[in-house]
């Protein structure tokens, strides 16, 4: 394995990590706060987490001509990974929280 590929395999490892870590964070925030948002987040940071695991696969599972043959919908599904994280963190950051009268008293 030369520098780069040891470079790649750190760098994901690091995005994967991360992202689990974040996916935890998010739960363990929604827990507390109830806010709707945060399962947004959770969900777009496991998302995370399935395309850098998937990114791993791809690399360094399937390399060296072992790949046989690729499968359509899976690739369709793993390249549109960061699209839905994408629009989940969109969603996330304008949707309006609805809040009950219980609640408003807590915030002021």
């Amino acid at each position: 394995m030369n520098l780069i590929d040891q470079i790649e395999i750190i760098l994901i490892i690091a995005t994967t990590g991360l992202s689990i870590l974040l996916s935890a964070l998010s739960v363990s925030a929604y827990r507390n706060s109830k806010l709707k948002k945060m399962i947004y987040a959770t969900i777009a940071y496991s998302l995370f987490a399935i395309f850098s695991l998937s990114q791993f696969y791809e690399e360094f599972v399937l390399e060296g001509g072992n790949e046989g043959h690729p499968n359509l919908i899976i690739d369709i599904a793993v390249h549109s990974i960061p699209l839905a994280i994408l629009v989940l963190f969109f969603i996330g950051i304008v949707k309006k929280e609805k809040y009950s009268n219980s609640t408003r008293h807590e915030i002021r």
